[in-house]
């Protein structure tokens, strides 16, 4: 998000309901050296992929704990 821009929560839920807020960072200036990466053949990511589903399959898949040996699970929207 911008710099600047505000997030409202109310303290209520944030006890009541248990919920954490987390922030993260992602650095927007190595995505276009990944995928030359992934291009060139100099990072192998199809070992990565352990195994494809159809974005019908998406949800039980997100919903469920990963397989022993699961690492990632791409998600082919026009699959089956």
């Amino acid at each position: 998000t911008p710099q600047g821009v505000k997030a409202e929560f109310e303290p209520f839920d944030l006890l009541f309901r248990e919920l954490k807020v987390l922030g993260s960072f992602l650095n927007p200036y190595t995505h276009r050296r990944a995928a030359e990466l992934i291009a060139s053949g100099t990072i192998e990511i199809d070992r990565l992929i352990s195994r494809q589903v159809s974005l019908e399959e998406a949800p039980a898949v997100i919903a469920n704990p990963p397989a022993p040996g699961e690492v990632k699970v791409l998600v082919v929207p026009r699959r089956g």
